[in-house]
């Protein structure tokens, strides 16, 4: 029967397929368009009113659509790619991205167009009907800087304009809300006196129409959207503000949509943070902690787990609420145990690794038990961390899954580690993503190294010979990272691994570990220990021993690295925080993160070995590599 694993996850070639979407209209338009010179009067040759009489939807995205059947004439499809851009109003500086971002390449932004065809467009935007399109092509103008003030004007009429069509036009809210949004973010610089203080006036009564027109309708994120940028750019003042959030909060609430209560709520705080009301305050952080306990009790498992860990952090900033916090504590406890039964095992097709099992087997063929050990020592490497780096990237770039974060839980259902969303490499700057990826990788490496070669190799000796303490003790005696004196632990340690008792392997070798880094330093000239102020010393952690240059000469960074991962690291699984506090269950001990450790450790041990094994032992070149 063949050997079997799990293989690594299947990553979805998303990337492809997306280009794929894009490339049919865009992909001439972004190489040519920087080319094209297009003047005011090929634009104004343009039936405009015929080509939109058709759209549905006075939208930049059906505007471009219309636009793009007209592939034959160049002016067609400057607007159509000045239509495609991204909006995102909330950016006074750059509202208008590219409509997609990928390695290589991107859509148009404004600053890819000429100067011959933003003059055209400075010239032509001025007299075009089309709400919509008019907006769009006096910003691109005005955040050029190829026009005038007046583009800023024109830009920001059009946009109101465009909103008042949209809102009978569609029910979408986003549209309209972001051309608002746009108009009242570029008036607002425009307001003092002797500019156009009208403009700021016209676009915030709007506004207020608006809010009013929709109060008692089903459009609370419409509304609520409405009231952030009320509260941003002080319009109708906080307490009218706060009272209105309460009003769409109980809508939500009396509906159970306890997510969007929260966010009215959240809008409600910041209005009384401004008018300095703890009172106020307090009776909201009351109201957001019932939310997520009422959101808690339509879930089970680590979702309600993490919805009363919020109402608890809610709790925190009201005084007096310590009772109430312990009650729900306990609660959430309970939610992170039975999530532990959620979790079915997800298991995809096998691998075999029955070849590989052979190959180990046959590597540890020996003359005698030394010579097995060193074998076994040596039977694989440790894993490679720049490679393990390098995939974790080219699945980045190959999969989405990582798009929406990931938190990982211990045995006991306690969350260990957040890692948070991201939008793309570039964005993970503290490489947290890549990390998370690493960590589940190097599980894997560990998981098949184990299972493929160290084990079957174990067992292969202990078939073969019988392991005593005094070969152990010999190969422990006077090694360079053993200090004198410890050698005992190391010897019963080793011992216990080939007795396959890891638990007894783990207790012994785990906290002998950063003592020998120590020495490992003290050889290196580096001085393990920090001198303070009133002459008490402290010696340097395990955290920091691993990091140090010195001990990484010594050792080797994968080598450091991997031991790090597994001691230390919250997403790995945290072995040493675990056994020293005691969190970690019996059971634990028989996976692989244990027998890899013990494994890393033989491995240090037969190292200096290796030139008495190739002067004495070596009958073939099968160990090379290892040894030397």
């Amino acid at each position: 029967m063949s050997s079997k694993i799990p293989s690594k996850l299947f990553c979805v070639q998303i990337e492809s397929l997306f280009k794929n979407l894009f490339n049919y209209n865009m992909a001439e338009v972004s190489m040519s368009l920087c080319e094209i010179v297009v003047d005011c009067e090929a634009l104004s040759q343009l039936d405009l009113s015929s080509i939109f009489s058709n759209i549905k939807e006075n939208s930049c995205h059906h505007l471009e659509s219309a636009l793009s059947a007209h592939k034959e004439k160049d002016a067609a499809i400057l607007l159509a790619a000045a239509c495609s851009m991204h909006f995102t109003p909330n950016d006074s500086n750059n509202p208008l991205k590219p409509k997609f971002v990928f390695e290589n390449h991107r859509g148009l932004i404004p600053n890819d167009l000429n100067k011959e065809t933003l003059f055209a467009i400075k010239e032509f935007c001025i007299n075009v009907e089309n709400h919509e399109l008019r907006a769009r092509l006096a910003d691109i103008v005005w955040i050029t800087r190829s026009g005038t003030i007046d583009h800023a004007y024109i830009a920001i009429e059009a946009y109101l304009e465009s909103a008042k069509q949209l809102s009978k036009e569609t029910n979408i809210w986003v549209l309209v809300c972001d051309r608002i949004e746009r108009a009242l973010r570029l008036s607002v610089h425009f307001r003092r006196h002797g500019q156009r203080p009208d403009l700021f006036e016209s676009v915030s009564k709007f506004m207020i129409d608006q809010f009013h027109e929709f109060k008692n309708t089903d459009k609370e994120n419409y509304l609520e959207r409405l009231l952030e940028l009320f509260l941003e750019f002080d319009l109708q003042g906080n307490e009218w503000i706060y009272d209105q959030a309460l009003e769409i909060y109980k809508l939500h609430y009396d509906r159970c949509n306890y997510n969007f209560s929260i966010s009215a709520n959240r809008i409600a705080l910041r209005a009384a943070i401004n008018m300095r009301s703890k009172e106020k305050e307090y009776s909201i952080w009351e109201s957001i902690s019932d939310c997520h306990i009422k959101a808690a009790k339509e879930q089970t498992g680590i979702l309600a787990a993490g919805q009363l860990m919020k109402a608890i952090d809610a709790l925190a900033k009201v005084p007096k609420t310590k009772n109430r916090r312990l009650a729900l504590y306990e609660e959430m406890r309970e939610q992170q145990i039975e999530s532990l039964h959620e979790f079915s095992l997800l298991e995809s097709d096998g691998c075999d690794i029955s070849e590989i099992v052979g190959c180990a087997i046959s590597r540890v063929k020996s003359v005698d038990l030394f010579d097995a050990l060193f074998r076994l020592g040596l039977i694989t490497k440790p894993v490679s961390i720049e490679k393990l780096k390098a995939s974790a990237i080219d699945q980045m770039h190959n999969s989405i899954a990582w798009m929406f974060g990931a938190t990982h839980i211990d045995h006991e259902g306690m969350t260990t580690s957040v890692i948070p969303p991201s939008v793309g490499i570039e964005e993970d700057s503290n490489g947290l993503q890549i990390w998370s990826i690493m960590m589940r990788n190097i599980s894997i490496e560990h998981q098949l190294h184990v299972q493929a070669k160290i084990m079957p190799a174990l067992n292969e000796i202990s078939a073969t010979y019988s392991i005593s303490e005094d070969m152990v003790i010999n190969i422990c005696s006077n090694h360079p990272f053993i200090p004198d004196g410890h050698e005992e632990y190391f010897v019963k340690g080793l011992l216990a691994g080939f007795n396959r008792d890891f638990m007894t392997s783990c207790h012994l070798l785990i906290p002998q570990i950063e003592n020998s880094l120590r020495y490992i330093a003290r050889q290196q000239g580096y001085e393990p220990t920090t001198l303070h102020g009133d002459g008490s010393q402290e010696r340097r952690g395990i955290k920091l021993l691993l990091e140090n240059q010195s001990v990484i000469n010594a050792l080797g960074f994968d080598l450091t690295t991997n031991l790090q991962i597994i001691l230390l690291d919250k997403v790995y699984g945290d072995l040493r925080n675990q056994l020293s506090h005691g969190y970690i269950p019996a059971s634990s001990y028989y996976g692989d993160s244990p027998k890899y450790l013990w494994w890393l450790i033989l491995h240090i041990i037969m190292r200096p070995c290796a030139k008495h094994w190739i002067e004495v032992y070596r009958q073939d070149n099968s160990l090379d590599d290892e040894a030397e």
